[in-house]
């Protein structure tokens, strides 16, 4: 089975990445964050899938059936494909907390949105490699099933608790926060250090009770913690003199639709399964939030029209929607207190 252009999409993806984030962040922190964004992702998917793979380890939670591609080469293409996922939904997080006003620039708004963006990459993701057969998840979840498609609600855990907790959370504290400043900053690598502990052990409940912890904690955080990213003293890189700052500032958002556009040309295409391309609205909300230019009104009536064809499949479908009206009221609310306070 061929996995070379997934592995070319991503490599290209990272690379455009690269030169984002030297661009806009300087050589230091994109140093920094992708360091730090491959070592994550190859201790967590080196050992475990190799394991898999030769091993047939029967805790693994999925089988990857990818044949004929050796076991590096395919265990490459995931530890890219996380990589490429953890700046893509840092980004889009980012754009998206623009829309909400009072949460722009915060860390903890951005990190949550951050990682329901990378929830709504795995979802396509997902679908599409298990119509293709790349791979399956050996355990049953029949959670929301009637409201999915291709890939079961493990999916959506898995995608915001690893981006979130093992990488962009511990990152923006220690690296895009005032506490960079602080010599005890490196506390902050008891996060992904906690929810690894919990994975090892033998009660599943305790792994679901540490990540839920954790998402409610992120949540409140979001509201309640006005904690702004910092990047002072950090020496940016003037420009890419062959890209204007404009058009290089939305490369990330031309990967995300390039990403997009060959999930669903998969899925009509060579899995024959037009189902599918469901699974891709979520991320696709998520472009049309990030870009301020478009009223939400019009994002509104686009999600009232899923419902509309759709029905039960587009409560999944239009919750960027849903989640972004929410936290505005939310935060209206929450000013009005204060203002009467």
């Amino acid at each position: 089975m061929n996995i070379w252009p997934a592995f070319l999409i991503c490599l290209l993806g990272i690379l455009v990445f690269i030169l984002h984030s030297y661009s806009r962040q300087g050589p230091r922190l994109t140093f920094n964050f992708f360091f730090f964004a491959f070592l994550v992702a190859i201790i967590k998917e080196g050992p475990m899938r190799i394991n898999g793979l030769l091993m047939k380890n029967p805790s693994m939670p999925y089988e990857f059936l990818i044949k004929g591609v050796p076991v590096v080469a395919s265990t490459t293409l995931v530890i890219l494909g996380w990589v490429f996922t953890f700046y893509l939904g840092w980004y889009i997080g980012g754009r998206v907390s623009e829309r909400l006003g009072a949460w722009q620039k915060r860390i903890f708004p951005t990190l949550l949105l951050s990682g329901l963006v990378t929830a709504s990459i795995g979802y396509c993701v997902e679908a599409t490699a298990m119509g293709l057969g790349w791979w399956h998840w050996t355990i049953e979840d029949a959670r929301l099933a009637p409201l999915l498609v291709g890939a079961p609600f493990i999916v959506f855990e898995t995608w915001v608790h690893f981006p979130t907790q093992y990488l962009l959370m511990p990152y923006s504290l220690i690296e895009c926060s005032r506490f960079k400043r602080m010599s005890w900053k490196g506390i902050f690598f008891v996060i992904p250090f906690i929810h690894s502990l919990s994975t090892q052990a033998r009660l599943e409940s305790v792994r679901i009770g540490v990540e839920h912890a954790a998402l409610m904690v992120l949540l409140v955080l979001a509201f309640t913690n006005p904690l702004r990213f910092d990047y002072s003293g950090i020496k940016k890189h003037e420009g890419v003199s062959f890209l204007k700052p404009k058009l290089l500032d939305q490369l990330p958002m031309a990967v995300m639709i390039m990403l997009l556009s060959t999930l669903a040309l998969l899925d009509v295409a060579k899995i024959h399964d037009a189902g599918l391309v469901i699974s891709i609205l979520p991320a696709m909300f998520f472009i049309l939030l990030a870009i301020k230019r478009i009223p939400f009104y019009w994002i509104a009536s686009l999600a009232l029209l899923c419902f509309l064809i759709l029905q039960k499949q587009a409560i999944i479908a239009t919750a960027p929607v849903a989640i972004v009206l929410i936290f505005k009221s939310a935060m209206k609310i929450t000013s009005n207190l204060k203002g009467e306070c």
